[in-house]
C-alpha cells in the first residue's frame, strides 16, 4: 500500500509536469493537494483493511466471526473452572452456621471463587465442603489444590478455607488464531456426513472442546470413536455427554459412535537454561515454566510433542541466551488419535557453564 508521502509526491510531480511549475506548500493548491493526498491515503487504507477482512486467512475479530459463521462455526466462549471449597473452624459450634451462596474466596494471587449453593456447618462439626466455581472464565481459574486460602467475604463463625481438590475446567475464550485454525481445517476437510471431518466438526462445536480426534472403525465396521480434549487436559464428563447426544442425533443410520475423553499422556520437561545478562534466574525460570505450559495447552488430541517447537517457545520468552534439554527426559513424543499430550513435571536448572 502506498504511503501518504508517496501519494503526495506523485500528485506534486504530476502537477509540475502539467503546469510547468511546482506548487508552493503554503499556496492554496499546495494545501489542497495535501488534504486530498490524506483523504486518498485513508481511502486506500480502508480498502486494504476490507481486503484483509474478506479472507479467512487474514480476517480478525468480528470479521473473522462472520467468516466462520459462513461455515456454521462460532467462537467458543471462556469456560469457568469448577471445584469445591472446604470451610473450617478449630472448635465445633453449638449451633448451625450458614454459608451463603455467593461467598467469595481467593488465592494469594487474588483469583476469586464463589460458592454455588448454600451450605450449613452443623452443630458439633468443624468443616463443611461446598461446590464452587471461579468468578470469571479462563485458565486462570484452574487452581491447584490448597491454593484457595483467602476469605474475601468471611461467613460468620468460619475461620479458614481451602480447596482439597484442584479447580479444573477453566478455558480461555477462543483466540483469532485458534478460530482461524478451525475454520481453515473446515475448508480443507469438507464434512459430508460420512467422513471423519464431519464427526470432528460436530465435536468441535461444543463449548469446552479444544480439540478432537476421530478413529473410524475402531470397534469394527460401522463404528466411529471420537476422543475429546480441553486445553491441557481431557474433556470432562459433562462435555463428553453433550457431544455424545449431539452426534447421536446427527449420525448416519446403522453407525455406532462412541464419544470419550482423550487418554492423557503425561510428558515431563527437563531443561538447563542460561538467562540473558541482566535477567534474574528466578524470572527466567518462571518464564520457561509458563512457556512450557502454554505449549502443551496449545496441543490437540493426536498432536505429537516436538522438542524443536517447544524450544522455539522457550526462546520466544526473550529471557534466554541458551538452553539445553536433558535428552533422557525431554523427547519427541508421537501421539495416537485418542491421546492428548499434557504437561507433567517441569524441571529447570541453571546452566553452570558459559552456554556457548
Amino acid at each position: 500500500m502506498d504511503t501518504y508521502e508517496a501519494i503526495l509526491s506523485r500528485m506534486q510531480e504530476r502537477f509540475s509536469a502539467l503546469a510547468g511549475y511546482s506548487a508552493d506548500d503554503a499556496s492554496d493548491i499546495g494545501i489542497r493537494m495535501r488534504v486530498l493526498a490524506g483523504e486518498l491515503y485513508s481511502l486506500t487504507a480502508a480498502v486494504e483493511w476490507l481486503k484483509r477482512q474478506t479472507f479467512a486467512q487474514t480476517a480478525q475479530g468480528e470479521e473473522l466471526d462472520l467468516r466462520a459463521a459462513e461455515r456454521g462455526l462460532t467462537r467458543k466462549p471462556a469456560q469457568i473452572a469448577a471445584g469445591s471449597l472446604t470451610f473450617r473452624r478449630e472448635k465445633p459450634l453449638w449451633y448451625n452456621a450458614v454459608i451463603e451462596q455467593g461467598t467469595v474466596c481467593a488465592t494469594a494471587g487474588q483469583v476469586r471463587f464463589v460458592t454455588t449453593e448454600q451450605a450449613v456447618l452443623k452443630t458439633g462439626q468443624t468443616e463443611v465442603t461446598v461446590p464452587a466455581r471461579a468468578e470469571t472464565g479462563g485458565r486462570s481459574g484452574n487452581a491447584a489444590a490448597g491454593t484457595v486460602t483467602v476469605l474475601v467475604t468471611p461467613p460468620p463463625s468460619l475461620e479458614s478455607v481451602t480447596n482439597l481438590q484442584s479447580f479444573t475446567g477453566g478455558q480461555d475464550a477462543e483466540t483469532d488464531a485458534e478460530l482461524r485454525k478451525r475454520l481453515l481445517r473446515c475448508y480443507a476437510d469438507l464434512p459430508n456426513g460420512t467422513n471423519a471431518a464431519f464427526y470432528r466438526e460436530q465435536a468441535m462445536q461444543a463449548d469446552g472442546v479444544f480439540s478432537a480426534g476421530v478413529v473410524p472403525r475402531e470397534n469394527g465396521a460401522g463404528t466411529v470413536s471420537v476422543y475429546l480434549g480441553a486445553q491441557g487436559a481431557a474433556a470432562n464428563a459433562e462435555t463428553v455427554r453433550l457431544v455424545q447426544e449431539r452426534i447421536d442425533a446427527l449420525r448416519e443410520i446403522d453407525v455406532k459412535v462412541h464419544v470419550a475423553a482423550a487418554r492423557t499422556v503425561s510428558c515431563n520437561v527437563s531443561v538447563r537454561i542460561l538467562q540473558k545478562e541482566g535477567v534474574a534466574y528466578e524470572t527466567a525460570e518462571a518464564a520457561v515454566k509458563e512457556a512450557a505450559k502454554d505449549y502443551f495447552n496449545g496441543l490437540g488430541v493426536g498432536d505429537g510433542v516436538l522438542t524443536a517447537a517447544l524450544g522455539a517457545r522457550l526462546f520466544d520468552t526473550g529471557v534466554l541466551r541458551n538452553y539445553l534439554f536433558l535428552s533422557n527426559s525431554t523427547l519427541d513424543r508421537p501421539m495416537l488419535n485418542d491421546q492428548l499430550a499434557v504437561l507433567g513435571t517441569v524441571s529447570v536448572q541453571s546452566w553452570g557453564g558459559s552456554g556457548t
